[in-house]
């Protein structure tokens, strides 16, 4: 760390931040050097190491997650989902990652429910209506809250879009992130899924 932080700033802040800082130096000279395969590596992980730490330190408050694969969460959706892949009119899934951090339970997601900005946001037809505020929920539950296992249901049959959310207790729950209130199946002509597509 010599040279890299003054002594006295080194002194005054948390070890864990002088380790942050000194991984955010080393990410960066390796992007400037060319090594970017090797600095998207170290921004990652720099990205998991603050988030645990904000964790532990009770300043934001990540979902414990279960990483497994698209096959677990295929396998959950088959047994939630009466109609899934098989039906006459079937609900198929579109997997974009190989990788799923699944949140551990129900409560886990509850401050990313609570502190979703989108439900407040106006709708406007054509230009952010319903499949934008369900891919910006998203979005914002991998981006912010660090859990990849939102998906974003294209509901043909109801003509409308909403969100799915993947326990890794084998659960889900889908979610109005208009509303920011937690929806059923079949409760209204909009969340019918009969003919769906889900994208994770």
């Amino acid at each position: 760390m010599s040279g890299i932080i003054p002594p006295e700033v080194a002194e005054v802040l948390p070890p864990e931040v002088v380790g942050f800082i000194v991984a955010l130096i080393a990410a960066y000279t390796a992007y400037k050097g060319g090594r970017k395969k090797e600095a998207h590596k170290q921004f990652a992980e720099l990205e998991s190491n603050i988030r645990e730490y904000l964790k532990e330190e009770g300043i934001f408050p990540s979902p414990d997650v279960v990483q497994t694969d698209k096959d677990r969460v295929n396998d959950i959706l088959k047994a939630e989902i009466d109609n899934y892949d098989g039906s006459a009119v079937p609900v198929k899934t579109i997997f974009t990652d190989g990788n799923y951090y699944l949140p551990t339970e129900k409560e886990q997601m509850d401050e990313a429910k609570m502190f979703n900005p989108f439900e407040y946001l106006p709708y406007r037809p054509s230009r952010f209506d319903c499949e934008n505020f369900a891919a910006a929920f998203k979005v914002f539950s991998a981006f912010l809250w660090g859990t990849n296992g939102v998906g974003m249901v294209i509901d043909w049959s109801g003509g409308h879009a909403y969100n799915v959310i993947v326990y890794s207790t084998g659960e889900i729950e889908f979610y109005e992130p208009q509303e920011g209130e937690l929806v059923e199946i079949g409760q209204g002509e909009k969340y019918q899924m009969e003919n769906a597509t889900i994208m994770f």
